[in-house]
């Protein structure tokens, strides 16, 4: 299944979009770990999946990071202790941690949501969607940039 097949089914509408009620609409338990020394992680106990989170990092940051843990539950990566600070970086070469975050950012700022401002608004700035979408500037601006709306 794909970000744009798992979108559909089980968003709300909302924009925010709601990372946590996706998941769980798609059956993956989410919750915090204090302990975690990671920025997240994805694994199944006994057949349950479950994506934990850092707590402790920027409300942004966890959600980028649910939203990329859910992304290897979805493109079935398998479980796995991958998620170092490294693979969430934009310039990592793993195939795999690329798909994850390529999925956060689709369902994070989805396109139309993403077009639908920039044409209700004419004049935007991706600060200010950054905002509307609770992402990062990063995030946002690489978003903008694969969409081509920024050179």
């Amino acid at each position: 299944m794909n970000a744009k097949h798992f979108f559909d089914k089980y968003w709300d509408g909302r924009m925010p979009v709601d990372i946590v009620a996706l998941a769980k609409a798609a059956g993956v338990i989410v919750r915090p770990n204090p302990q975690l020394k990671a920025s997240g992680q994805f694994f199944f106990d006994e057949e349950q999946p479950i994506i934990e989170y850092n707590p402790s990092e920027h409300n942004v940051r966890q959600r980028f990071t649910i939203a990329h843990e859910l992304g290897h539950f979805v493109l079935e990566h398998g479980p796995a202790f991958r998620d170092s600070v490294e693979n969430f970086n934009l310039s990592t070469w793993n195939p795999k941690e690329i798909a994850a975050n390529r999925f956060a950012a689709e369902i994070l700022m989805p396109e139309d949501a993403v077009e639908y401002l920039i044409h209700k608004e004419k004049e935007y700035s991706p600060n200010e969607m950054a905002l509307a979408f609770e992402v990062s500037p990063v995030a946002m601006r690489y978003r903008l940039k694969n969409l081509g709306w920024l050179p």
